[in-house]
């Protein structure tokens, strides 16, 4: 594990630790109500929302396989589809701003002996219809629940909201700059091929110029026969918005679990929609600590017990991340076999 890694996982210990000690601390002098939460605590809920997580782990898997082209699925096995989404969610996880998801995901590929461009573009292009249906799921939620969010809802959470949606817009365009401008992307190349010959011998800058200019030719050839292929680019399209709904709907499990079975699935959906995008503001790995901060805010009006409360943002976290990175520590040392078999 590389150092910066190990320290973002420091990070992630320490912060968890406090949050378990904030947690454990609004659970004083809440006996009963812990005991009222865990007599009625249906297991079975708890077990569909787990299925849920896996359940957005394959459609994710998928949603990668469908940008690939006919001889990339005939090569790359399910177990590497399978590491993709795995491996994305430990980068993810342990990275500030969730920065690295995308070459995690690009790990998993070039170790399927995919070509780096060809690899990078799929993953660009993934990244980039993901960021476009979770800004639609959260214009679409924003405007029907509008009303709940600003009466209910501590206005505190409520004005991040803004800001996140113009960082999730402002990275939909970056990606669509580098991936379809290529005098854009090779300006930028063309600077950093200026700062960096400084400090290489000529022989070397050369040849890392040459490759560099290589890749880049070939990630916009890629990217352009991802974007010409509407009907896989519709495909990801397809399973990436499933992904998103199975992933949204957790929440709604574990609080049924709890016996709250007359909640409102839509608003459950549409706070957790709130709380994906506002994270994503926070430059902590994993969000941790505001993660649980905002569900708490956020769920108060749906769960009265605040003991149930914090156990299901303990549950919640354990499906929704803890798995998460545990699997793609998993996945991250299992060996997986290169080439599919024909």
């Amino acid at each position: 594990m590389l150092k910066r890694n190990r320290i973002s996982a420091l990070i992630v210990v320490v912060l968890t630790g406090i949050t378990i000690f904030y947690l454990h601390r609004e659970l004083r002098g809440k006996g009963k109500q812990l005991e009222a939460a865990l007599h009625v605590l249906d297991w079975r809920w708890l077990l569909g929302g787990f299925l849920m997580m896996v359940l957005s782990i394959f459609l994710e898997a998928l949603a990668t396989r469908a940008l690939l082209d006919r001889e990339d699925r005939s090569e790359v096995t399910w177990g590497t589809l399978i590491r993709v989404p795995l491996l994305n969610l430990l980068g993810t996880g342990l990275t500030p701003f969730a920065s690295g998801g995308q070459p995690a995901q690009l790990y998993a590929l070039a170790h399927s002996k995919m070509d780096g461009g060809r690899a990078m573009s799929i993953i660009l292009m993934k990244f980039l219809v993901y960021q476009v249906v979770v800004v639609v799921f959260f214009l679409v939620g924003y405007v029907a629940a509008d009303n709940f969010i600003y009466q209910q809802v501590d206005p505190t959470f409520a004005n991040f909201i803004p800001f996140a949606i113009l960082i999730h817009a402002v990275v939909i365009i970056g990606i669509a700059l580098v991936m379809f401008w290529p005098s854009f992307t090779l300006k930028l190349v063309d600077l950093t091929e200026r700062l960096i010959g400084k400090f290489l011998e000529p022989e070397r800058y050369q040849r890392l110029v040459d490759n560099l200019k290589e890749k880049i030719e070939n990630f916009h050839f890629e990217s352009r026969r991802v974007i010409s292929n509407w009907r896989d680019l519709l495909g990801s399209t397809f399973f990436t918005t499933l992904q998103l709904i199975v992933f949204y709907m957790i929440p709604y499990f574990v609080i049924r679990a709890f016996g709250y079975a007359d909640v409102n699935p839509w608003l459950i959906v549409t706070m957790n929609i709130m709380i994906v995008m506002v994270i994503s503001l926070f430059p902590i790995p994993g969000g941790v600590g505001g993660a649980e901060l905002s569900f708490q805010l956020l769920f108060t009006p749906f769960v009265k017990n605040p003991a149930t409360l914090i156990l299901v943002i303990l549950i919640w976290r354990l499906i929704t991340y803890y798995f998460g990175l545990f699997a793609g520590i998993i996945a991250y040392i299992l060996p997986v076999s290169k080439t599919a078999k024909k």
